[in-house]
C-alpha cells in the first residue's frame, strides 16, 4: 500500500488544528476531538516493510543480477547476486528479484576477499502477487552463517542454481502455495 500523501496531511493539519482550538478556547470538546483525530491518521501512514526488493535500475551498481553459463553441462548454471557489504538488510527476513533483471554473460571480476553464500532449493519461493518475483529466506541463510568463519555482514555474493529456480517457476500453483506456507512466506 502507498502512502497516500493528501490523506496523511490533512488528517495531521485536522489533528493541530483541533489541539490549537482546545487551547484557545480552553475547551474540553476540542480537545476531545483531536484525542480521536490520530485514529484517522493511522490508515495513511506508509506500512513499514518487512521485504526487501532488489531493484538494479535504482541501486546506482550497488547490486546486480548477472547469470553465469556453464558451456559443459546446462544443468549447472548459475545466478550470481553481487552487491555491496551492506546492501541487504538481514533483519528483513526475505529477499526479493526479478528474474528480468538478470544479466546474462558478464564478467564478474574475481575478489579474494569476496565472502559467497550458496542458496539452496528451500531458501527460494515465489511472490504471492507479482509474476516473475523470486523470494529468499533470509533467516535460512542467517542461521546458516551461525557455523561459518564470516558473518552476514561480510557477505557480498548470494549463489543460486538455476535449475533450482527454473523448478520453482515451473510448480504448479497449488504447490507453491503449500510450500511458501511451510517454510513461513
Amino acid at each position: 500500500m502507498k502512502p497516500n500523501h493528501f490523506g496523511l496531511i490533512t488528517s495531521l493539519l485536522l489533528f493541530l488544528t483541533f489541539i490549537v482550538l482546545s487551547l484557545m478556547f480552553q475547551s474540553t470538546i476540542y480537545l476531545y476531538i483531536a484525542s480521536v483525530c490520530p485514529i484517522l491518521i493511522v490508515p495513511f501512514l506508509p506500512d513499514i516493510r518487512s521485504n526487501q526488493f532488489i531493484k538494479p535500475n535504482q541501486a546506482k551498481g550497488a547490486v546486480r543480477l548477472i547469470t553465469m553459463e556453464n558451456k559443459d553441462k546446462a544443468d549447472s548454471d548459475f545466478l550470481v547476486i553481487l552487491f555491496e557489504p551492506g546492501y541487504v538488510r538481514w533483519k528483513r527476513g526475505k529477499l526479493f528479484f526479478n528474474m528480468e533483471d538478470i544479466m546474462k554473460d558478464v564478467y564478474i571480476k574475481p575478489d579474494p576477499l569476496a565472502a559467497t553464500m550458496t542458496v539452496l532449493k528451500y531458501d527460494l519461493f515465489l511472490h504471492r502477487r507479482k509474476k516473475n518475483w523470486i523470494g529468499i529466506s533470509l533467516t535460512q541463510l542467517e542461521q546458516r552463517t551461525e557455523h561459518l568463519s564470516y558473518t552476514t555482514n561480510e557477505i557480498n555474493r548470494l549463489v543460486i542454481r538455476m535449475s533450482d529456480v527454473n523448478e520453482l517457476l515451473q510448480r504448479p500453483v497449488n504447490q507453491q502455495a503449500t510450500a511458501g506456507q511451510s517454510i513461513g512466506a
